[in-house]
């Protein structure tokens, strides 16, 4: 009877005497094993990063083309915050929203739009199917400081955010006033959308909410000294009238429809330049 041999010790099969793997031999594999994983690693992460990226900057072109096909349709670009007289199927006489609800039917979300005119207060926020509602092309991704994609209760989030300076101040300007022929620094040139936090130190950037408490807007640079995006804050050190560079790279729509990555490091001066509509002023490709 043949004694019962372990792991790592020589065997007899068919008269010749086979050696098995030793514990050491095993050790220098899987040290080999985890050094390629190491070096893979950094690679898949990467590539990951990449996609990520890609995803985010798709959704932000379906929201900068409804923006410039709303343009198009009504020959005005909406507010921040605007109050309409919907024709046919209202239930208000009027309607208060913000610029992502004014989008809604320019990017194939006609039904969110159908749903907000049916509130009969007045405020299509005030319907809570609405407010919640997670639009995919609102999302960067890459923002982890979001639930689930809401900002905050039942409010769902943007990480896409418009400067108060191109689309009028939160609660003063009702109707917007603003078209092409106002842009004097050229579409190309004025920015459209930035990136912003989901949910922002206390506050959020929530896309159906009002101008009652401008922090929870999807919105930016509500002073007139608008800063530069923050790089990747935590996001308790978030700041609501900035953007935010999610990932290290902020990527920005402009107002004739393209979208572009922006150097996080790029100047106040060129930031305020970006985010004006008619300085006269130019700028160079290389600063941005």
């Amino acid at each position: 009877m043949l004694p019962v041999l372990g792991l790592f010790s020589d065997r007899v099969e068919s008269g010749r005497v086979r050696r098995g793997f030793t514990l050491v031999e095993l050790l220098v594999v899987i040290a080999i094993i985890g050094v390629l994983v190491g070096l893979l690693l950094p690679a898949v992460q990467a590539a990951r990063e990449s996609a990520r990226r890609s995803s985010a900057t798709n959704n932000l072109k379906q929201l900068s083309l409804a923006l410039h096909n709303h343009h198009d349709t009504r020959q005005v670009f909406p507010a921040n915050w605007e109050r309409r007289t919907p024709v046919g199927g209202s239930a208000s006489p009027f309607h208060e929203a913000s610029l992502h609800f004014w989008i809604l039917p320019f990017m194939e979300q006609g039904q969110w739009y159908d749903l907000g005119l049916s509130d009969t207060s007045g405020y299509p926020h005030n319907t809570a199917a609405l407010r919640s509602a997670k639009i995919p092309a609102f999302y960067d991704p890459r923002d982890s400081t979001t639930v689930n994609g809401m900002g905050t209760g039942d409010w769902a989030a943007s990480n896409w955010a418009q400067p108060h300076s191109v689309f009028g101040r939160p609660g003063i300007d009702w109707n917007s006033k603003l078209d092409l022929a106002k842009v004097i620094d050229g579409s190309s040139k004025t920015l459209s959308f930035a990136q912003k936090y989901g949910a922002c130190g206390g506050n959020g950037s929530l896309w159906a909410h009002g101008t009652w408490n401008w922090p929870w807007m999807s919105l930016f640079a509500t002073n007139v000294n608008g800063l530069p995006p923050q790089v990747a804050p935590t996001k308790a050190a978030c700041d609501p009238q900035r953007t935010q560079a999610i990932g290290g790279i902020a990527i920005i729509g402009m107002l004739d429809g393209s979208t572009r990555s922006l150097s996080p490091t790029i100047s106040q001066s060129v930031w305020l330049l970006l985010t004006s509509v008619a300085d006269g002023q130019d700028y160079p490709e290389t600063d941005l």
